[in-house]
């Protein structure tokens, strides 16, 4: 921490009086971290594509009067500019001028970034896999690059603009890979290649390999199905190969000798490339065993391993792979998806770093590149790297690691013009991409998505305001809650919850003092005061006006920040411990209609997911199964106790029902209005989409009665209304049909009564009924469901294109859950930052929304879920309720939580910022008045037992 601290503090000074920082003495603090070893074998590496002329177009630039420029390589430059002629680097610098016949970008309010470099994605990447055999060298990515490939445009939007695409992981050698530009656009995907990068050979390891997880009755086994057995078929190949290289080594040296060549192998040639060091080895890896073994596999080989990548527990074998020479490139946070990522800690990156492995943060899933600039940032948040040292593990670093490093990953003369502009600083999590360059040419730009993009979409109004600088936290006018002062100590005989180790704490009395006071539901509170008794707030307001009763501990919050806690409203935490595995998840049950399955009674109190969640700032969480259509009831809890029922702040919160509706039949894509797509970039030049304010393209009028309208007539929407008819008449009148006669079988006869006894709640308006509803189409069909019935409290969960029925929505007053801030948009045929600006059109709208992580494993990064759609015009104030205040009332608990109002829960948190903010520190937790360590975790416990491993 203290150095993390130091860092900033120096950055700081180094920003306030223009200073340059050398690359020496970055490297000399760095020690030997940041270059990658020396290679094995002094032999040139064979490149991707043989040399040729240029085949894509490059572009000349000048952006001037930047706020800044991190360049990655030492310096951070203000109010500089950059020259880029025929997509090179010509200059940068304070005090430039515009050359004759060069476009101009206006920089003022925007930071430039180097592009980001991804080393390990598969996106364009037509074919994933061949799995038919075990070692499948000959196979070839580079065959295989599909230009076309929308994910090529999501990467340049998350400011991604060179990537090794490779092949998959269902190999113990797979096919080698393709290093590439995001020049999206072109005809074919040889266009894209950086023809002098060398060539990558692919390796996995685990599960995927073994194919544990994807054996079918009456499928073939094939080889290896161990983890031992992977070795094994590695010490063959490369047997193999050294058996293939000595027969042509011995025809070179006397061909007379051989009545013909040896038989050309392509399989093996690639392996002996690997062995003499022409081909570089990158492997897909996650447990610490396996990334030992491979590297004493190519030790005994005579070449090393030049990438780890996943390398989830590379942490625990730091120094191995750093004596190796081994790099590695991981995610920034990922974890929990399957057994081999339950030690996958956030730390990682910040360990291997310490220990002198050249890291880089990488994506591997194509959509993630969408939010590439909000993964460094991690590694200062887990671990407390530096900031110039996170920027460089999408940059520089993984420039290294596919051996770019002279032509990519920092801003320097000479260097590819590869730039992203943003607007604002790199590591303010309210900050978005404005323009993604790649060799001088601007292929993205969020306010002319329709030129940079090339096809016809359904673009949004711009409804955001343009922020030149983000807002950094969260306040207002200093301010006293409402019925605030001390008040008799709240009833405690209605909280479920507490342990009898809590007893104590629960009685004592807390204040929290000296802090700005965040409530929420009013205007923040300088030198607050916060008294917390039995479990409850029982004041809050200035120091000035409430006084600290003498008998209380006190916390000093000076300089710091209380808030609520944050409250996640759709996850399966504590049911999902880990993927892959039936044991170890309880997310589903047979049938189809389950309102009387109550989630609540399967929550885990003991495993890791919970404890995880809860060190970023999240105080609670609604629990609920994900199976059928009415998927059971889902409760509340608090991240904290023993047992459910201690944790339990309401078992029976929501019935969770996921509407059996289908996207829009027959829905037609908007390019299909013109002829061709020259016609449509007419219209782009024309004007007709300018600056994506209007609908990108011109749409033909629809004929009469051929626009169709969602209806129930569908099998499974009748079953659903006739589950809720049924319901409706047994609230009026409890009875249910039973013959006497019949055999008792649970689900047959008495399953009726305890059926419909589950659903009361729900129709007598009690209960909010979460529907899970994505598309516009579906929402729509949802609202003709809510018309037969009126009675029902509903709640829209998922909510992608709620924006596009946002009024209407606003007018009966149907509050949304978001559940895809943090996912690309899933339609092409919409904007592709229509999911970053629903919430904002929503809100804008009037109506009530709250973030949703919907997972076990990702609910940690809830806060940045709002923070995503502040950076697409949220207002901050109401992206903090949206975690907070929104979602306590929407799930009908706003008098028991959400704001820190007197009465209340005491879910508190004291941070040093805003809450949102990737880089904010929780300081405090109160869970229900008790204080609990958020470091307590198994995240942290291995961070601590690995950190100093050497």
């Amino acid at each position: 921490m203290s150095a993390n601290k130091v860092g900033i503090l120096l950055l700081f000074v180094f920003l306030g009086v223009g200073f340059l920082i050398p690359e020496a003495a970055l490297a000399q603090r760095r020690g030997d971290r940041g270059t990658l070893p020396a290679r094995s074998s002094s032999a040139p590496l064979d490149p991707q594509v043989p040399p040729g002329p240029r085949n894509y177009p490059v572009g000349s630039l000048f952006i001037q009067n930047l706020d800044a420029i991190w360049t990655a390589a030492g310096d951070i430059l203000q109010n500089a500019s950059v020259l880029i002629r025929d997509g090179v680097i010509e200059e940068i610098g304070s005090g430039l001028t515009p050359p004759e016949g060069v476009q101009v970008i206006d920089g003022s309010g925007l930071t430039a970034i180097p592009g980001l470099v991804d080393e390990h994605t598969h996106t364009a990447l037509a074919s994933t896999n061949e799995g038919s055999v075990p070692i499948v060298p000959e196979v070839r990515a580079t065959d295989a690059l599909d230009a076309t490939d929308f994910g090529i445009y999501r990467a340049l939007s998350g400011g991604v603009t060179t990537s090794r695409m490779m092949h998959g992981s269902a190999n113990p050698i797979g096919g080698t890979s393709a290093v590439f530009k995001m020049r999206w656009g072109m005809d074919y995907g040889a266009q894209l290649l950086v023809r002098d990068a060398p060539l990558f050979l692919k390796w996995a390891l685990g599960e995927n390999v073994t194919r544990k997880s994807f054996r079918m009755p009456g499928q073939a086994v094939r080889y290896p199905t161990s983890r031992q057995g992977v070795e094994a078929i590695y010490v063959q190949a490369f047997e193999a190969a050294q058996a293939y290289q000595a027969e042509w080594n011995a025809y070179r040296e006397n061909p007379g000798a051989f009545r013909v060549p040896p038989r050309k192998d392509y399989r093996l040639e690639v392996l002996v490339g690997v062995l003499e060091g022409r081909i570089e080895s990158h492997v897909h890896s996650y447990r610490a065993d396996e990334i030992l073994m491979t590297m004493r596999i190519a030790e005994r080989f005579g070449f090393k391993i030049q990438d780890m990548t996943h390398v989830m527990e590379g942490y625990k074998v730091a120094t191995e792979m750093a004596e190796h020479g081994a790099a590695g490139g991981t995610f920034s946070d990922w974890w929990q998806y399957k057994l081999e990522a339950y030690d996958a800690i956030p730390y990682n990156a910040a360990i291997m770093h310490e220990h002198g492995v050249l890291t880089a943060i990488n994506s591997d899933i194509s959509w993630l590149q969408n939010f590439m600039i909000y993964e460094f940032p991690k590694a200062v948040k887990w671990g407390g790297v530096s900031k110039e040292d996170a920027l460089r593990m999408l940059t520089s670093y993984p420039a290294q690691i596919l051996r770019i490093q002279d032509r990519v990953g920092s801003l320097e003369e000479g260097k590819d013009g590869d730039v992203v502009l943003l607007n604002g600083d790199p590591f303010n999590t309210y900050t978005r991409v404005e323009k993604t360059i790649v060799d001088g040419i601007v292929y993205y730009d969020v306010y002319d998505e329709a030129g940079t993009r090339g096809e016809p979409f359904n673009a949004l109004s711009r409804v955001w305001e343009d922020r030149k600088t983000a807002p950094t936290s969260v306040g207002g006018s200093d301010g006293v809650a409402a019925g605030s002062g001390l008040m008799a100590q709240a009833d405690v005989t209605e909280l479920r919850f507490g342990t009898a180790d809590d007893e104590t704490a629960q009685t004592s009395g807390i204040a929290i003092v000296g802090g700005t006071v965040h409530p929420v539901s009013r205007p923040s509170i300088e030198n607050g005061v916060v008294v917390i008794r039995g479990g409850r707030i029982t004041a809050v307001g200035s120091a000035s006006q409430v006084p600290v009763p003498p008998d209380v501990r006190t916390v000093d919050a000076t300089g710091k920040h209380v808030y609520p806690g944050m409250i996640d409203p759709v996850t399966s935490l504590g049911i999902y411990e880990f993927g892959g595995v039936g044991q170890a998840t309880d997310q589903s049950e047979t049938g189809r209609y389950n309102p009387h399955v109550r989630a609540i009674t399967a929550v885990d109190p003991h495993g890791a997911p919970i404890w995880v969640a809860r060190a970023n700032g999240i105080t609670s969480a609604l629990v609920t199964q994900s199976s059928g259509v009415i998927q059971g009831t889902a409760g509340v809890i608090q991240l904290r106790g023993d047992t459910y029922e201690r944790m339990a702040i309401e078992a029976e919160a929501a019935l969770m029902v996921s509407l059996p509706a289908p996207n829009e039949p027959g829905g037609r894509r908007a390019w299909e209005s013109f002829e061709s797509l020259e016609e449509f970039r007419g219209a782009v030049e024309a004007g007709l989409m300018a600056d994506g304010d209007a609908l990108a393209g011109p749409q033909p009028p629809v004929p009469a009665g051929e626009d169709p309208e969602p209806t129930l007539e569908s099998e499974q929407l009748q079953d659903l209304v006739e589950v809720f008819q049924r319901a409706r008449l047994y609230a009026q009148r409890a009875s249910i049909a039973e013959d006497v006669t019949d055999w008792w079988e649970p689900n047959v006869w008495a399953g009726d009564r305890a059926f419909l006894d589950a659903m009361l709640p729900a129709m007598r308006g009690e209960m909010p009924v979460m529907f899970r509803a994505a598309s516009e189409w579906q929402i729509r069909t949802l609202l003709v469901f809510l018309d037969e019935f009126p009675e029902l409290n509903p709640v829209i969960v998922g909510g992608d294109q709620a924006f596009k029925v946002a009024e209407e929505l606003a007018l009966r007053e149907i509050p949304v859950v978001i559940t895809s801030a943090h996912s690309p948009t899933r339609d092409r045929d919409e904007s592709i930052n229509s999911a970053f600006r629903n919430a904002a059109i929503l809100d804008a709208a009037g109506v009530k929304i709250a973030f949703g992580t919907n997972g076990s494993g990702d609910v940690r990064k809830l806060p940045y879920h709002a923070a995503h759609s502040v950076a697409f015009g949220l207002p901050v104030e109401t992206a903090l309720r949206a975690v907070t205040l929104n979602t306590a009332e929407i799930l009908g608990l706003g008098h028991l939580m959400g704001s820190l109002d007197a009465g209340k829960r005491a879910d508190i948190i004291v941070t040093d910022g805003d809450p949102l903010q990737l880089l904010t520190k929780i300081e405090h937790m109160f869970v229900g008045g008790v204080e609990v360590d958020p470091k307590d975790n198994k995240h942290d416990r291995l961070y601590e037992q690995f950190k100093d491993r050497r």
